[in-house]
């Protein structure tokens, strides 16, 4: 019994995403992230993979709030999730996987806005992969707050991760041990930011990248395989910084560099959300 729930713990733990994106598990606040790498925007692209889970009760009430109170979300043995002082634009994040700047036409009150959730999957069905997370949070939105998006592309400003020089790992990037559980995370306090990452592939590594660099990630490295590294870095780099910048960090300790380039980029369109409908 004792096993079981520390595997569903470590599987929850994975499943934060990229997204401002882990508590018990799952616990995504605006100064500590655990990001599981995902596509951008993927639930409609990925749903048929596997069957999409959705919640049979939900109870979504507006925050009271009692001054600076802290943003939670957990996932839960049971099928439960709980989420405390969250905005509807963090559950949009999750969602798909995007940032701020890929979405578009949502109203203001999605950001300033928070709201408390208790929820449970039908029959209480485990939540173990991150996509399956995203996918109830999807319904959540779709049900719930009525939400109708549409997604268009353009060109932006991108960056490619790319080796710095052809054949060679900077010294802190270590080829995956097979007992290397599947974990990224990042926290930041404004003055220094640390990336911790194992079990991850550069496809991950890229997309987990994407938030700390301000563009999409794309991975050019030509490496296969999974990887694990921390590293820490000045968010702001200052001349009194403690710590150098993300991107001398790369090239310094992980032999990588971001290059920049242009791409394709998915935006997401909000058509319409509206204010919860009643429990």
């Amino acid at each position: 019994m004792r096993a079981s729930r520390t595997k569903l713990l470590r599987t929850a733990r994975s499943l934060a995403l990229q997204l401002p994106l882990g508590v018990a598990s799952l616990h995504l606040s605006a100064q500590s992230q655990s990001e599981a790498p995902s596509p951008a925007l993927s639930p409609t692209v990925s749903q048929a993979a596997e069957p999409p889970l959705r919640f049979e009760v939900a109870s979504i009430r507006p925050h009271q709030s009692a001054g600076d109170d802290p943003s939670n979300r957990q996932i839960l043995p049971g099928g439960r999730f709980v989420a405390t002082a969250t905005t509807v634009g963090t559950l949009i994040r999750i969602a798909f996987g995007t940032d701020d700047n890929r979405i578009s036409g949502a109203p203001s009150w999605t950001g300033n806005e928070t709201f408390d959730i208790n929820a449970t999957t039908v029959n209480r069905t485990e939540v173990t992969t991150t996509l399956q997370f995203q996918q109830l949070i999807l319904s959540l939105l779709e049900d719930r707050f009525q939400l109708k998006f549409h997604r268009e592309q353009k060109e932006a400003r991108v960056y490619w991760l790319e080796l710095d020089k052809p054949g060679k790992l900077g010294p802190a990037l270590k080829p995956s041990t097979p007992d290397s559980q599947p974990n990224m995370s990042t926290n930041s306090n404004g003055s220094r930011a640390a990336m911790k990452v194992s079990n991850m592939s550069m496809a991950d590594i890229a997309a987990g990248l994407r938030r700390q660099s301000g563009r999409p990630v794309e991975d050019h490295t030509g490496l296969i395989g999974n990887f694990d590294f921390q590293i820490e870095w000045a968010p702001e780099e200052t001349p009194d910084s403690a710590d150098p910048s993300l991107f001398t960090v790369l090239k310094e300790q992980l032999g990588l560099k971001l290059q920049s380039a242009k791409g394709i980029t998915e935006i997401l369109i909000v058509d319409q959300i509206t204010q919860p409908s009643a429990n």
